[in-house]
């Protein structure tokens, strides 16, 4: 009787070992956050594609995480915050660009004024 009752506490171990444990939904946060910071960065106005594919690749974790399917819910969940992460550098450099654009007519500007006042000889090296 005793080995019985062994053999069944194993087997019962054995099984719920063997048991796959239920999904965890934080495994969206990253890439919830990673949309987060793009959109706060106004990814909406300079990198909408790739913001669009990240907020469709995260509903789609979440409908595979609805569907118990973690494996698939994982490997969206990082393609979604790797979308968001590149919404966000993209975001990121055109800021820059438009940065740099605006410096280089107030340079242009600066220029102007001092051929303006002094001559030409004012911007020669």
């Amino acid at each position: 009787m005793t080995k019985r009752l062994l053999a069944g506490a194993a087997l019962l171990t054995l099984v719920a070992a063997c048991a796959t444990t239920p999904p965890d939904p934080s495994m969206l946060n990253n890439a919830r956050d990673a949309i987060e910071q793009a959109e706060a960065a106004d990814a909406e106005e300079y990198a909408p594609i790739e913001l669009r594919y990240a907020r469709e690749r995260l509903n789609g974790a979440a409908q595979a995480l609805e569907n118990d399917r973690p494996d698939d819910a994982r490997r969206l969940a990082e393609q979604a915050e790797i979308e968001a992460q590149l919404a966000l550098a993209r975001t990121r450099a055109a800021l820059v660009r438009a940065e740099l654009q605006r410096k280089q007519e107030d340079l242009e500007q600066v220029r102007s004024d001092l051929v303006e006042v002094f001559g030409e000889e004012a911007i020669q090296p």
